[in-house]
């Protein structure tokens, strides 16, 4: 039988069930998790014979019907960004888990471009977003929670707004690897961050000021705020680290991470011998910089399940039903 001309009512009379059954059986599978009361044996039965039959569900007649896409926006800082780009394809993988589809965006730090996207993925009547909060954008996500449309925070939190979230340890994962700095003999630690006001850049702020105030009176702070995407500033900085003796550096970002290191070979200098360096997020080219890096590995598998449960789960429940707020935090790993 050619599985475009295969329908329910075909598997129903394979599997000697009746259609409405099937149809229930199809719904569950294609929400993820068991939303009807469907006997285990029976619902094998019927998706083997689904299966054996090559049925495809068709989609738009499903959307049609529950008056739904089945699309999920998502909005990112920067989709070229290797930490954003790996997040977007595992968030595509569990959308189709879910017989979803994903429309993503970029807001390029740029809170006018992420008001523009977030209307654009409305208007193509999305049935929830996910969102990477920048600079800026508060009153926008706050509208949109406002309004009622199922959204789920990720990566980055607003303060006081009450919606789900995906987040980090942020504070923790900083404190840990500039803890390692300081274990691994360095005595004079800079932090370069930017200067975007971000949930998770303070976090990170924070925790490498705790793990300096831990280690005693005798260690400064230096934290080194660069504007974001404008980094001429940064072969100044690092001469004027050089001046004040700084022999490790601890970087918010992979991207930091990369330009500091730049400039530490570029002057002749090499890592870990010259200068100490923790960051977060792996890259390949640590390999080739120095293999002594510290950094933390953010678990983007777990973001991306996580993300999704929880906008699924908001938009599974429908209208006039409750769904707790959760704020998920995840703990990082620390290599190097």
């Amino acid at each position: 039988m050619a599985k475009s001309s295969v329908t329910i009512k075909d598997i129903a009379k394979e599997a000697g069930v009746s259609t409405t059954l099937v149809s229930f059986v199809m719904s569950n599978q294609v929400a993820g998790e068991p939303v009807y009361r469907v006997g285990e044996d029976t619902a094998r039965r019927v998706m083997e014979v689904a299966e054996r039959l090559q049925y495809k569900p068709n989609n738009t007649a499903r959307a049609l019907r529950s008056g739904k896409t089945l699309t999920i926006g998502v909005v990112v800082s920067d989709i070229a960004n290797p930490f954003f780009a790996e997040i977007a394809r595992d968030l595509e993988d569990q959308a189709y888990k879910y017989g979803y589809n994903v429309i993503f965006g970029s807001s390029d730090e740029n809170p006018e471009k992420f008001g523009r996207v977030v209307d654009v993925l409305l208007n193509k009547g999305v049935d929830g977003l996910i969102l990477v909060p920048c600079a800026g954008s508060e009153d926008a996500i706050r509208k949109v929670v406002g309004s009622g449309v199922d959204t789920v925070l990720l990566d980055r939190e607003v303060p006081g707004l009450q919606v789900s979230s995906v987040v980090l340890d942020n504070r923790e994962a900083a404190r840990v690897i500039t803890r390692k700095l300081l274990d691994r003999g360095a005595r004079r630690i800079d932090m370069v961050s930017y200067s975007m006001n971000i949930s998770n850049t303070r976090d990170r702020e924070q925790g490498y000021l705790d793990a300096i105030k831990e280690a005693g009176p005798e260690f400064e702070t230096h934290i080194e705020r660069i504007t974001h995407n404008s980094y001429d500033s940064i072969p100044s900085y690092f001469r004027s680290a050089r001046e004040r003796g700084v022999d490790a550096f601890m970087m918010a970002t992979n991207t930091l991470a990369l330009l500091v290191m730049s400039e530490i070979y570029k002057n002749g200098y090499h890592i870990p011998d010259d200068f100490k360096v923790a960051c977060f997020d792996r890259n390949p080219l640590y390999d080739i910089y120095a293999p002594g890096i510290i950094f933390v590995r953010q678990p983007v598998d777990s973001f991306a399940a996580r993300a999704m449960e929880l906008i699924m789960a908001r938009i599974r429940s429908g209208p006039g039903r409750k769904v707790p707020i959760e704020q998920i935090v995840l703990s990082p790993e620390i290599s190097g």
